[in-house]
């Protein structure tokens, strides 16, 4: 789906399909937003910790997206360090929206 909202953008898009092959994508090029998508309590602590001192370092933006119908979401007391949540579906404008504050961001951080 989202690959699907932003495929008509300027942005290059990687997806990736386990924990391994996130990380070895982010290695190769510095993404300036990571979506995390799908159930949450299949995510690994090692992978959001890792994520989240990736996104630390990088100035990425690092956000969960859940479906509007799942059953159970986490509590802000239990978030990992997501920068925020997004609900599925998510229309164009927000997720535009979204990318253009992760880059900005990300170079505004990485000039200063």
């Amino acid at each position: 789906m989202l690959a699907s909202l932003l495929r008509y953008s300027n942005y290059s898009i990687a997806s990736a399909t386990s924990e391994e092959q996130a990380l070895a994508q982010m290695s190769h090029q510095v993404p300036f937003l990571i979506i995390l998508a799908g159930d949450h309590q299949n995510w690994s602590q090692a992978l959001l910790q890792e994520l989240r001192t990736f996104a630390n370092r990088h100035r990425t933006t690092f956000v969960a997206l859940t479906d509007f119908h799942a059953p159970r979401w986490m509590h802000q007391e239990e978030n990992p360090g997501f920068d925020g949540f997004l609900v599925s579906p998510l229309s164009s404008e927000v997720l535009s929206s979204l990318v253009q504050s992760a880059q900005t961001r990300q170079a505004f951080c990485l000039a200063v």
